[in-house]
């Protein structure tokens, strides 16, 4: 018997601008596994929960998800999809610290430390910031995560 394997689809969405001391395109970013479910017509893919939703800059979000694997669908309304778990949570926890960072050089500093972290760490800090959506819905407490995930991985000097 084969194995499933989940896949995972990153929605990208228009966001309203925003002041940043560099001016980047700017969209949210949705974070949806789809999962396979066996059934007597065969195998069927079904989109779980969100997972989260955060403010993502381009093109740098889109270039480390290409790095990571992840294929980009669409010209207007893009998607990424995948189906590797940890560079999902690599991807995920990027976003996630990606918001709170407002210049280039410390998103290529949260970007060298993502792309070190041990699985443990990974799933650890995910799963802190997936609860936190799925039990308030709310993207203030993902910033406030956000930036006790930067601050105690040593990401940014307070």
């Amino acid at each position: 018997m084969e194995e499933l394997k989940n896949k995972y689809m990153i929605k990208i969405k228009y966001a309203r601008p925003v002041q940043t001391p560099v001016k980047r395109e700017h969209k949210l970013a949705e974070f949806i596994p789809i999962v396979p479910l066996r059934t007597s017509k065969g195998v069927e893919y079904v989109k779980a929960k969100s997972e989260g939703v955060a403010r993502i800059f381009l093109p740098e979000f889109i270039e480390f998800a290409k790095r990571l694997g992840f294929e980009v669908k669409g010209k207007k309304r893009l998607t990424l999809v995948g189906q590797d778990d940890y560079a999902y949570l690599r991807l995920y926890l990027y976003a996630m610290g990606m918001q709170v960072l407002r210049k280039p050089s410390e998103w290529a500093r949260l970007e060298d430390h993502v792309l070190q972290m041990e699985p443990i760490a990974l799933r650890y800090w995910a799963a802190t910031f997936k609860n936190a959506w799925w039990e308030h819905e709310d993207r203030r407490k993902l910033l406030h995560l956000a930036r006790l995930f930067l601050e105690v991985e040593g990401v940014i000097q307070k």
